[in-house]
């Protein structure tokens, strides 16, 4: 066999391989996922939801957000490092000082709700965060659970606000 056949059927295999590694991704990720996370953070409900509502200071605090703009008193943009589409949050419910829900997409392809609960725990609280979101189009969800781990992204956002309540607080 000649070595241009030999390489042929070799790139032949490869292209064929990957292809159905893609094939197979597209079929086995989740378009949607959902997870919950806790932190205990030392000061009182109305101090997290502050900070929490204090957006224009986010990128203070979230090393990813460049920039934040408030369209209207419950609609803001956050752009976020490395994304060319803003994150669109908008808020669903405002029960505080117990729980707040946000909407967020980002573009056509990407879509989600964030859930905040507090409960005092002495003179703490307790936060527990649902995040849950929806990629649209195949090439959308394997992009988003190659690249990007929103489990570990949302366990960083919450440590991170964590801190930034907590040095507030004077902790």
């Amino acid at each position: 066999m000649s070595v241009p056949k030999l390489l042929a059927i070799v790139t032949g295999c490869v292209l064929a391989a990957a292809a159905v590694a893609i094939l197979v991704a597209v079929l086995i990720i989740p378009a949607e996922r959902s997870f919950v996370n806790e932190v205990v953070i030392d000061a009182p409900p109305e101090k997290v939801w502050a900070v929490i509502n204090d957006r224009e200071r986010f990128p203070e605090w979230q090393a990813k957000v460049k920039s934040v703009d408030t369209v209207d008193a419950k609609t803001w943009l956050e752009h976020i490092e490395g994304s060319a589409d803003p994150l669109r949050f908008a808020v669903a419910v405002d029960e505080r000082p117990r729980r707040m829900e946000f909407h967020y997409t980002m573009g056509d392809s990407f879509s989600g709700h964030w859930r905040g609960e507090t409960v005092a725990e002495g003179p703490g609280t307790r936060l527990t965060t649902t995040d849950s979101y929806k990629a649209e189009g195949s090439l959308t969800k394997v992009l988003i659970y190659a690249f990007f781990d929103m489990e570990n992204f949302a366990k960083d956002w919450n440590a991170q606000l964590k801190s930034r309540v907590e040095s507030l607080n004077g902790k």
